[in-house]
């Protein structure tokens, strides 16, 4: 292919990409809002019955459940069942099988080094691994992890790399993550819930950057993203006591020395996770 020699030509290309950045930050935008539409709609029940106080119908948990895959089902949307389309958001599987070990077990490990922290500090926490511990949990772990990650990890994120960069795709995405837990975390009357929407903010950010490092070095892999919210499951240290605050505190600062030094990396080497376009 010759190169772009006049500057006719090179008006053209960048006419062309800038189509393109206009066209995938439109779809990306347009993804956020119907995953978050459908997974709010879907967790109504549960969070009417909640602010009523009453038990919720029996249809409601279902219904969450369903909720919980969102993402995916906004991702299939968006695609337009468009056999590529759909190639390149959920058939990327093939990756060293090491970095899915390593995926799944570094939030244990950085839960674990807060921990240990907060007992040089003093502390005697409550507990120093929060596994699942009934079905309904597991059931969660797998549901969120396998409902969630085809569209965050899948659809959304390479789009927000290409347009806002490896670091400032993965904290806008961490925001509208947050956002899209909101209703079903919902605590009517409950300034605790605004405290806790603040800290997850901070959390799903930080751990949106170490999304991005992790695809990155995967070849984009999805399922070692599925593995990393897995992990993040499988310690689920928001069941720790409220009342430590300085653990709680410990584990972002772990959190966000981990996703600066994921960002520092993504900065001196960037790798893309894939060209979405034609997608």
């Amino acid at each position: 292919m010759q190169p772009f020699n006049t500057s006719r030509e090179r008006a053209a290309l960048r006419t062309v990409r800038s189509s393109s950045d206009a066209d995938d930050t439109t779809s990306v935008w347009l993804f956020f809002a119907l995953a978050c539409v459908i997974t709010w709609l879907c967790d109504v029940p549960l969070v009417l019955a909640r602010i009523q106080g009453v038990a919720p119908p029996s249809y409601a948990v279902p219904l969450a459940v369903v909720g919980a895959f969102g993402p995916t089902l906004a991702a299939l949307i968006m695609t337009g069942l468009r056999p590529s389309a759909l190639r390149d958001v959920f058939a990327r599987w093939r990756t060293a099988p090491q970095w899915i070990l390593i995926g799944l077990f570094t939030p244990l490990a950085l839960h674990l080094l807060a921990t240990a922290l907060d007992v040089a500090l003093g502390g005697s926490p409550a507990g120093w691994f929060y596994f699942p511990s009934t079905s309904g949990q597991v059931v969660g772990m797998l549901v969120f992890s396998i409902g969630g990650e085809f569209g965050w990890r899948g659809y959304a994120q390479p789009r927000m790399t290409g347009i806002y960069g490896p670091i400032g795709g993965a904290l806008l995405l961490g925001v509208v993550w947050t956002g899209w837990h909101s209703l079903l975390t919902f605590s009517p009357g409950s300034q605790l819930w605004l405290l806790s929407m603040g800290a997850m903010l901070i959390e799903l950010s930080l751990y949106a950057v170490l999304f991005v490092w992790f695809l990155a070095r995967c070849n984009g892999s999805i399922l070692v993203a599925i593995a990393l919210r897995a992990g993040a499951h499988l310690d689920d240290v928001s069941h720790a006591p409220v009342t430590e605050l300085r653990l709680r505190a410990l584990r972002l600062a772990v959190l966000a020395v981990a996703a600066l030094f994921a960002g520092r990396s993504l900065l001196r080497t960037p790798a893309p996770l894939r060209d979405p376009a034609g997608s």
